[in-house]
């Protein structure tokens, strides 16, 4: 099998956005049979995970339990071949090379968790349509 494309997905605390696109694009890859290894990590990573998108994603049929929230560090950003920022790094700290995607647009699951939720699903899985 060829190398896995490496996608970084980050958010602030690396608990709630940024796992939902981890988990939604690994499932979503797997299901298309795209080689994908999609990871997440947050820029002032909360000390758990969001028990509510824990929660969402357990009902959903998605285990998450072994996961914590992960700093982000700068060997990470030069491994991905993505990195998609939702609200919390600009481009200019994106290795060249390096594609960088901009979800700023969702909002806060605190806000909105259900459209939080369902524009992270929709924006994966046009991600993984196109790199098919």
């Amino acid at each position: 099998m060829s190398t896995p494309k490496k996608i970084l997905f980050l958010c602030p605390h690396g608990a709630a956005k940024s796992l939902w696109a981890m988990v939604y694009c690994n499932a979503l890859a797997e299901k298309a049979g795209i080689n994908i290894d999609a990871r997440n990590a947050g820029t002032e990573p909360d000390a758990t995970l969001n028990a509510r998108v824990v929660a969402d994603l357990k009902d959903a049929g998605y285990a998450v339990a072994d996961f914590a929230p992960q700093l982000l560090t700068d060997a990470d950003l030069a491994a991905a071949d993505y990195v998609v920022s939702l609200g919390c790094i600009s481009g200019e700290q994106v290795p060249a090379g390096t594609t960088y995607l901009d979800w700023a647009d969702v909002p806060l699951p605190s806000q909105d968790f259900e459209g939080s939720r369902d524009l992270i699903y929709a924006k994966v899985k046009a991600l993984i349509a196109s790199l098919q």
